[in-house]
Parts: C-alpha cells; sequence; structure tokens
C-alpha cells in the first residue's frame, strides 16, 4: 500500500508548476504518507559539510499547519553524527536515547519531541537536502518499521528535482552519468578512482569529461566544476 501511494504522490509532485510550490508539495506529501507531524527541508553541500535550513511545517491548533522559513539554522554535519550517518550512507536514520538528548536542541522545533529523524534527499549518488522531523502520531517502532519507505522517498524526491537541472532551455546540459562524474570530480576524485568506483575504464570516463567540457563551453576540469557550482547544479 505504501509503495502504490508513494508512486501516486510522486507522480503528482511532478505536475506541480513552480520550485517553491514543489517544495511545499513534497513536504506536505511527506505529512500526508507518513505518521510525521512536523518536518523540516535543509540543503546540504557536500563543499563544506555544511547543512541550511529552507522551510519547515509545523503542527497548529485545530489540526492546521503552519509554514515557516529556517534559513538562520546552519550546520556542519561532521559535528552531528547522526546528520552525517544519514548523508553518508543516503537512508533515513531514526535518533534516540542518548544521542537524542545530546543532538535533539539543534533540530527540533517543538518541545513535544522523544526522537529524531533525518532524511536524505538524494540527486543519484548525491545528497542535495535532508529532512528533519522531530513529532509524530506512531511510536518508535513503527516508525523504524517505515524507515526503508521513508528512505526511498527521499530518493524519490531527489529523481524529482533532478531533472531540471540536467536541462538548459530545450537543449540537455549534462546526462545523468556526465553529471555524476562532474560530481566525483568536485571531490577531488582522479579519473582513475572514478572509473574504480563507476566501473568504467579511464578512457571512457575521459571521454564524458570530455563532452562534458564541450557542453557546458569551458576549458578545462577546474572551470567545468565552477560553471556547475555557479548554477546550482553541484
Amino acid at each position: 500500500m505504501v509503495t502504490l501511494e508513494m508512486d501516486q504522490m510522486i507522480s503528482r509532485l511532478q505536475h506541480v508548476p513552480g520550485h517553491e510550490d514543489q517544495i511545499i508539495e513534497m513536504l506536505e506529501g511527506f505529512l500526508e504518507m507518513f505518521p510525521i507531524l512536523d518536518v523540516g527541508l535543509f540543503r546540504y553541500s557536500p563543499i563544506g559539510y555544511l547543512t541550511e535550513g529552507v522551510m519547515a511545517i509545523v503542527p497548529e491548533d485545530a489540526g492546521l499547519t503552519e509554514l515557516s522559513h529556517i534559513r538562520d539554522v546552519r550546520d556542519d554535519i561532521r559535528t552531528v553524527p547522526p546528520v552525517k550517518e544519514a548523508v553518508r550512507e543516503r537512508r533515513a536514520v531514526l535518533v534516540k536515547g542518548e544521542e537524542f538528548i545530546k543532538y535533539n536542541f539543534r533540530y527540533r522545533f517543538s518541545q513535544n519531541t522523544k526522537f529524531l529523524l533525518f532524511v536524505p534527499i538524494c540527486f543519484r549518488n548525491t545528497v542535495i537536502g535532508v529532512l528533519s522531523s522531530t513529532q509524530f502520531s506512531a511510536g518508535e517502532k513503527e516508525i523504524e518499521a517505515l524507515l526503508p519507505d521513508i528512505t526511498r522517498y527521499g530518493v524519490e524526491v531527489g529523481r524529482i528535482f533532478e531533472r531540471p537541472y540536467l536541462k538548459s532551455g530545450d537543449s540537455e546540459l549534462l546526462n545523468a552519468r556526465e553529471l555524476e562524474i562532474m560530481y566525483l570530480l568536485s571531490l577531488g576524485e582522479s579519473t582513475k578512482s572514478i572509473a574504480e568506483k563507476i566501473h568504467l575504464s579511464e578512457f571512457t570516463v575521459q571521454d564524458y569529461i570530455k563532452a562534458s567540457l564541450k557542453k557546458l563551453g569551458v576549458r578545462n576540469r577546474t572551470q567545468a566544476v565552477a560553471e556547475l557550482l555557479r548554477k546550482g547544479i553541484l
């Protein structure tokens, strides 16, 4: 049932016009899909390991919800191991016990918090954002049982937000493989290490890089990464 509901939700999201409206619909869909009462969205950059708040939906009285901006919430995930784990493993992480006591003050949106949930939003092999929830209408065990489905939601949402970045006007900017290689280059990976990671020959990786440079209209890899960062793609 969850799979069918999620497919319907993702299909609905794909047809929402406007980037901000799509983000709000994605957050509301998260609350609709799972026994969760609040959600915060953080953008994530692997350059600096930084999360930055975007917006949150929290419950109000009479069953209503309130949308608020949380741009003042920033963190280096290396100082918050549960978020680092969610990003590194690309899976939802439930924080409880001693870890909850230690880290809950950074991300909670109310006093009615007993455990925390962090969900990575994955742009292919890249994490581009994190969802954080602090209030639930179900117990710890029920939420734990839903973690695989919650993880999948982050993956499916990432695919939706991936599509616009692969296009420039009516022409293709970079295809998925080229984008993946550019991301690995941005992390300082060599051609050899990229080839090993994605199971291609070094010559094939070099061909993808050359094609990417041509599409981006730049002379070298450094300029290519800089251009993708400027466009907000990496």
